[in-house]
């Protein structure tokens, strides 16, 4: 397993000629947050009033940093501009966020030119060892737009020698087969319910499995049935990145197929704190994510409660590299908890039904004691129904009368996805 690239692309943003070791990058890592926390205080209105008590020379280690109170995305919501630490004229790009099922304002999010620049950077690099130069990856995400996705994987691409075409975000898998044998494209990089409609679409027309190579899933929780799946349909490597709108795009990605997710750490600190008392948890224990953006210089995050739930992996990664890594199963908590006769998560719903042969897509929705489900693809009724019934909630639900599950089957894959939308699934009563 070869990390260079990774390897390579940090000692460049650290400004060294050699890759550092762990700790030199720890000691890095604390340098830049006490110099976020200053200019933060120093810019922002917010952060001046909400860390007070606190200045960068009070930060002597880490865990010290631990200590400053958390934001959330309630200060996204109502008064992001109070976060601005620079003027409004250096932004480059306001990006608005509205999450499914949340009511009231949507988050607000400012980006500079570096901050687009460094995500560009980090995009290039971290896809290097996926398409190489003279090489085509093909974009299932929204990217028409100055600064968005697509248009930022291009321009990172194209400073390798290779190029990402951009189809957009899919809404018919077959359109995107087409597309994809047209461009000639090796890497195929998307949400994980697209590229598995993808994937089952491409099987469908009887296409060969040694025409794609690799695989990037990111945007969503990525199952591992997913992961499963589209390898053995495209017969490629299959990798994982996580990240979020409100650091920047880029968080971690995987330098091979299967070694968990290495983080973006000049830019993305990650901390993994208890959930109900905010201490900060060992390597190899879930908690909640806490993230804090080192060199964002126009709307920096200290401290930001993202809602997700994971952990850093314990063990160096077989590369050697000195970033930590992320374990895939990042889950999101909010939202995504269903009380039947008994608790099940979005998260074990998704490794379910991914999980079922001939399932590419599906849309849930728990109401009033029943739980509809419409299936895309061509899995059997009974498969599907079978399959559910391994979730102790909802077998303890159907046993004790107090759930009812009602499925619609959409055979086929083509025109795609139909209407369903994995980020407007609902679980909650």
């Amino acid at each position: 397993m070869n990390s260079s690239n990774l390897d390579r692309w940090l000692a460049g943003r650290m400004g060294r000629d050699t890759v550092p070791s762990r700790r030199e990058l720890r000691d890095w890592q604390l340098r830049r947050l006490r110099e976020m926390v200053d200019h933060a205080k120093l810019g922002s209105p917010f952060y001046a009033r909400h860390l007070a008590d606190f200045c960068g020379a009070d930060l002597d280690t880490l865990e010290a940093f631990s200590r400053l109170p958390e934001i959330g995305p309630e200060q996204l919501r109502s008064d992001p501009d109070a976060l601005l630490s620079v003027s409004r004229d250096d932004i480059e790009r306001v990006v608005t966020l509205s999450s499914s099922g949340t009511t009231g304002e949507p988050k607000r999010i400012f980006h500079t030119a570096d901050d687009l620049e460094a995500t560009t950077d980090f995009f290039g690099w971290g896809m290097s060892n996926m398409v190489g130069p003279g090489e085509t990856a093909l974009v299932l995400l929204p990217g028409a737009r100055p600064g968005g996705v697509g248009r930022l994987l291009d321009e990172a691409l194209s400073r390798h020698g290779s190029r990402a075409v951009s189809h957009g975000e899919m809404s018919d898998a077959d359109a995107a087969v087409d597309q994809c044998l047209a461009e000639k494209a090796v890497c195929v990089v998307g949400s994980p319910a697209h590229v598995n409609l993808f994937a089952h679409a491409w099987t469908a027309r009887g296409l060969p499995r040694d025409v794609i190579r690799s695989v990037l899933l990111c945007w969503d929780v990525i199952p591992d049935a997913v992961c499963s799946n589209v390898a053995e349909r495209l017969g490629c490597g299959v990798f994982r990145h996580w990240g979020m709108i409100e650091t920047g795009l880029g968080g971690a990605v995987e330098c091979a197929p299967g070694s968990g997710m290495h983080l973006r750490e000049t830019d993305v600190f990650v901390e993994i704190v208890d959930p109900e008392t905010g201490r900060l948890l060992p390597d190899g224990e879930f908690g909640d994510m806490v993230v804090s953006t080192p060199l964002k210089k126009g709307m920096p995050l200290i401290r930001y409660r993202t809602g997700d739930v994971g952990r850093i992996l314990p063990r160096d990664c077989d590369c050697g590299s000195p970033l930590r890594r992320l374990d895939p199963l990042v889950r999101r908590r909010r939202g995504g908890v269903a009380s039947v006769s008994g608790v099940f998560s979005l998260w074990e719903l998704n490794e379910v039904m991914y999980g079922v042969p001939g399932v590419a897509d599906f849309a849930a929705r728990l109401n009033n004691g029943t739980l509809h489900l419409v299936v895309c693809g061509d899995a059997s009724f009974q498969a599907v129904s079978d399959a559910l019934g391994t979730l102790p909630a909802v077998a303890g639900g159907l046993a004790a009368g107090t759930l009812r599950v009602d499925i619609e089957n959409k055979h086929g894959v083509a025109p795609a996805v139909s209407g369903l939308d994995k980020r407007r699934i609902e679980i909650g009563s």
